[in-house]
């Protein structure tokens, strides 16, 4: 599993986030990320679970709305 922490990404409704911390569960790759500004310089105060899904060679991120899936991630991903 390729660390992205500390990396910023795009979401693929265009938002671009950066990410805070990675996690595995049931072999699907996760992110707690905070929402950046457009000129990527600070974060607003939005934070979100990212999923990333592996397609042709290439992956996307999008926001994870499963609140089962939300749960599990809330309890396990935390900010030290």
């Amino acid at each position: 599993m390729e660390n992205l922490t500390n990396q910023i990404l795009e979401v693929n409704n265009g938002k671009k986030y950066f990410i805070l911390r990675q996690a595995a569960y049931k072999g699907t790759t996760y992110f707690l990320a905070a929402l950046v500004t457009e000129d990527e310089q600070n974060f607003k105060n939005e934070f979100s679970f990212l999923e990333k899904i592996n397609e042709n060679d290439t992956f996307y991120l999008k926001e994870v709305t499963d609140p089962d899936i939300l749960n599990i991630l809330a309890q396990n991903i935390k900010l030290d």
